[in-house]
């Protein structure tokens, strides 16, 4: 430990040394710290900083450590935009101290810049990048969450805690302001039966983990964190059910994600051949890395075969569908495939037990429950006789505007 002697002149820092030094030897360190390095007494009125509050509520939360890192991600994500942070690509260098001393610069401002003024304009100018009609509405539904995110870390279950600090008056985003729900209802981008087929040809031999991960996504609904700590045990091929399920090595999004997933015969024995090929032991997808939360978001353990698979899925080439090149999510592409499929088949209510939504309203907002096609035969009372007939092949690809007129 170090001390100050408070004085640049060498006598008086050297006597008051000597005085430090007798003092641990006959009063000890505690009673020496108190004496020469008393600890400043808190101002009572001092409003937390934002390091401070995301330690603290880091501390007494319930929230799982993947959810209170993306918390308070997305509370400095706010902050930089309110404080007007150049940002560099240094920050996203966490092994190199970059992304340290980008959190450090904004963990030492004070919680007051949360005002509602403030939110209100840098919810605006974050929407106002878009630079087209349906970027803007990804970037308002993307607003939305990140602060509701950031909110969170300021819920009643976490301040009543929390007395020691004090929160600004209002508490940070009580009066703020959300945009009108974008519309989330699942459009699909893949021919689900070509698209699997070609999956097992390019995939199988020679990326079995990559295939792996597309089986258990698009036929079990898996995200990508539980397919990513699912062991083989979990898989029952004679009851043909995988037990989604907080295991030694895995926890859950929430207690809701918690199920058992029915999956058809045909794929409960192709997993059978590759599960007794592993002889039934550790995890299902191979992986050499540490999965979890970090401080700079989450990580997989199988991160390299998920990296083959969303290589694969955003160059794959497909008749009729665009690919998933600009999706942002592809592996979670195929959960939702499967749950319009099953929507189609079944029903919402079967889509939301096989997705393990919290509730049916969650499956409803992304899914049309509509088994036939609602029409009225309004072109069989037009009679044309000298309709020409469209090639199979471009009635199935997109039609593109003719912005030239």
């Amino acid at each position: 430990m170090t001390f100050s002697t408070g004085t640049g002149n060498k006598s008086a820092a050297a006597s008051k040394a000597a005085s430090i030094y007798l003092d641990l030897l006959t009063l000890g360190v505690e009673a020496t710290l108190a004496k020469h390095r008393p600890q400043k007494a808190p101002k009572e009125d001092r409003v937390a900083t934002i390091g401070e509050w995301i330690t603290a509520a880091q501390s007494v939360a319930e929230a799982s450590e993947t959810s209170l890192t993306g918390y308070a991600r997305a509370l400095r994500l706010i902050a930089s935009g309110i404080l007007d942070f150049k940002k560099t690509k240094k920050r996203f260098g966490p092994k190199k101290g970059g992304s340290t001393k980008y959190r450090e610069s904004i963990d030492s401002t004070t919680l007051e810049i949360f005002t509602s003024p403030a939110i209100q304009t840098w919810r605006l100018a974050y929407v106002k990048k878009a630079k087209n009609p349906l970027k803007e509405k990804a970037s308002k539904t993307s607003c939305n969450s990140i602060i509701r995110q950031a909110r969170s870390l300021f819920a009643e279950k976490i301040v009543k805690f929390l007395p020691q600090l004090r929160l600004p008056e209002p508490i940070p985003f009580a009066n703020v302001e959300f945009f009108e729900r974008q519309s989330s209802t699942y459009i699909s981008k893949i021919a689900p039966k070509e698209f699997l087929q070609a999956a097992r040809d390019e995939l199988s031999k020679d990326k079995t983990a990559a295939y792996l991960a597309c089986l258990l996504a698009i036929g079990a609904g898996l995200r990508r964190s539980e397919i990513d700590t699912l062991c083989w045990h979990q898989i029952d091929t004679v009851k043909r059910i995988i037990r989604v399920q907080i295991t030694e090595v895995a926890g859950l999004k929430t207690q809701d994600s918690q199920g058992e997933v029915e999956i058809d015969d045909h794929l409960s024995t192709i997993l059978q051949g590759y599960k007794a090929q592993a002889k039934g032991k550790g995890f299902v997808i191979k992986g050499d890395g540490q999965g979890g939360a970090k401080k700079w978001g989450q990580h997989y353990r199988a991160d390299e075969a998920f990296n083959e698979l969303i290589s694969w899925l955003r160059n794959h080439k497909q008749e009729g569908k665009k690919p998933l090149e600009k999706v942002r999510k592809p592996i979670h592409e195929l959960r939702k495939e499967l749950g319009a499929l099953i929507t189609q088949e079944h029903g919402i209510y079967a889509a939301s037990r096989t997705l393990r939504h919290s509730n049916v309203a969650t499956t409803a907002a992304h899914y049309a429950d509509k088994k036939e096609r609602t029409t009225v035969d309004i072109g069989g009372w037009l009679k044309e006789e000298n309709i020409t007939p469209m090639d199979p092949k471009q009635a199935t690809n997109t039609l593109k505007p003719d912005f030239a007129g």
